[in-house]
């Protein structure tokens, strides 16, 4: 069965790093770029360089999730 996980290459700063996401959350994160006129390097960097606890794919999702939920109310 084919993966459901799509792997793209983003900068987290000066740093390139392969990302395997879900279709949906690519989409997602292409709608966040969007929206706020960025690309979707500049919201790995942030996420990146929050320094959160966590891997930064799980990072990435949270902040996607967290973009619509505060906008959802």
């Amino acid at each position: 069965m084919p993966s459901a996980l799509v792997s793209k290459n983003v900068r987290i700063g000066r740093r390139r790093t392969s990302v395997r996401l879900e279709r949906e959350m690519w989409d997602a994160l292409a709608e966040i770029c969007r929206r706020e006129g960025v690309t979707a390097n500049a919201i790995c960097t942030e996420v990146g360089e929050k320094g959160a606890e966590g891997g930064f794919t799980s990072r990435l999702r949270v902040y996607i999730m967290s973009y619509f939920r505060s906008r959802a109310g």
